[in-house]
């Protein structure tokens, strides 16, 4: 059985197109789960007239990606313990019902593996988002075959993976038994790779498979994502907080530099030419700060 967990927050933007994949993958899930990130009343009323045979999981404060999607993943373990698989899944996400249970299949007839991932394409699937990922010392991604044209006769039929990207992946409910659930403290971004190092530090395996395909299908609006300053934040203190947790002293002092002078300076200088660049380098110099002394409190939210 599998039940799948989708986290929102007054996504206006892409209702329309959700709703339109939904229809496309819901065959294969026995329990479809939106958690909603604090959103406002009105959109959660559209929603659940969106989805009226869903689990609707309301959260009362924003959790970001870590919180929500543990607030689905702790009521499947909570009431459904017939559930042997959670598709963790992106609102901007389009997969077949067939991959699906593909994924699923793979899954379960393998011991070893704890969690599987299909091929991610972009929105045109015409060239490779993620298939295959290796964590660097410092926690960062090396993705395999990145935006690589994707022809599928030129791929292994599974490439076993250090990370799985955490918008679409399938994960065996024993394994968050065993190992829990994501670190809140994290927020939003590298909770992936969080997640999967202790997964794969509990002897699981990790695998893409070439034959079930997903496109990342990304709606683009001003103001939002990855154009904001606080993903800066979030994303070098939270790569800081687990090479604090995970690595040693080295490790962080090499990190420290490349993030200050070398990286830091170029992206500094970016930033200078687009909108809300002040905001974008504080933000930017902040999370090194919180990540190299340990402030793991989310006190900035979306």
């Amino acid at each position: 059985m599998i039940a799948s967990v989708t986290l929102t927050r007054n996504d206006w933007h892409c209702l329309e197109q959700w709703s339109a994949f939904y229809q496309e993958y819901a065959p294969a899930l026995t329990w479809h789960i939106v958690v909603d990130n604090a959103s406002t009343p009105e959109y959660r009323r559209k929603l659940k007239d969106l989805f009226p045979h869903s689990v609707h999981l309301q959260r009362e404060t924003n959790g970001g990606t870590t919180g929500a999607y543990n607030t689905g993943i702790s009521w499947v373990l909570g009431n459904h313990p017939e559930v042997d698989a959670i598709l963790l899944i992106a609102n901007d996400i389009r997969i077949s019902s067939e991959d699906i249970t593909l994924l699923h299949r793979h899954l379960m007839a393998d011991p070893s593996l704890g969690a599987v991932a299909p091929v991610l394409l972009d929105g045109g699937k015409e060239k490779i988002v993620a298939y295959g990922e290796r964590l660097r010392n410092d926690f960062g991604l090396i993705r395999l075959h990145d935006r690589e044209p994707f022809v599928p006769e030129k791929l292994p039929p599974e490439q076993p993976s250090e990370c799985l990207p955490g918008g679409i992946c399938m994960v065996k409910t024993e394994v968050y038994r065993k190992i829990g659930l994501q670190d809140e403290s994290l927020f939003m971004y590298f909770d992936e790779n969080e997640f999967f190092y202790r997964v794969t530090q509990a002897g699981y395996k990790l695998v893409t498979l070439r034959d079930a395909v997903a496109a990342h299908c990304h709606i683009v609006t001003e103001g939002r994502g990855n154009d904001s300053g606080l993903a800066w934040f979030y994303i070098n203190r939270n790569q800081f907080l687990l090479c604090r947790r995970y690595r040693g002293f080295a490790v962080l002092f090499r990190l420290w530099l490349r993030k200050t002078f070398l990286t830091g300076i170029r992206c500094s200088l970016g930033f200078l030419f687009r909108e809300r660049a002040p905001k974008k380098i504080w933000y930017y110099q902040l999370g090194i700060l919180c990540g190299v002394l340990g402030i793991r409190k989310n006190f900035i939210r979306k």
